[in-house]
């Protein structure tokens, strides 16, 4: 095993010893309350990625709800209105997450056109001084070397007339 590998390895153990001693020194309740937060982070997640099926399930919840409870008839359509009720809701605000999330999805794309666009432009003017500097060092070169075929053939010319 070749010696990055190794450091690799051994980066990733000390890393979870690490969390071991972390996870080991917080409280009980700590971890409670950390799990229940991501608990709570999947479940908004889960909405969000998977809308229509959060409303469904809004929806047989309510009905199981509204089934557990003895009554009388109109107690139990009563419970079933309420189910229903908060479904639309449920149904309502994962509507409104999936649209918000469109229009994210919308404002990301315009600014990634945009970010595309600059660049672009940027490559453009970059390579378009690149070419004027070029130009430049390329008529320098040429007036150089003209003139200094001119100053080579004015002494040639004057070694051939003191002969």
């Amino acid at each position: 095993m070749n010696d990055p590998k190794r450091a690799e390895i051994k980066a990733r153990i000390a890393a979870a010893q690490a969390r071991e001693r972390a996870k080991s020194e917080q409280s009980t309740t700590e971890r409670v309350k950390a799990k229940a937060s991501d608990a709570g982070d999947a479940f908004t997640d889960f909405v969000k990625e998977h809308p229509l099926a959060a409303a469904a399930g809004g929806v047989a919840l309510g009905i199981l709800v509204a089934g557990m409870f003895k009554g009388p008839r109109r107690a139990a359509a009563t419970g079933g209105a309420k189910a229903v009720g908060l479904a639309a809701i449920g149904a309502e605000i994962a509507s409104s997450f999936a649209e918000e999330l469109l229009g994210d999805a919308k404002d990301i794309g315009r600014a990634g056109a945009r970010r595309a666009g600059d660049l672009g432009d940027a490559v453009g003017d970059r390579a378009r001084a690149i070419r004027r500097d070029a130009n430049y060092q390329a008529d320098r070169a040429g007036d150089a070397a003209r003139i200094a075929s001119r100053e080579t053939g004015k002494k040639i010319a004057r070694a051939f007339r003191r002969h």
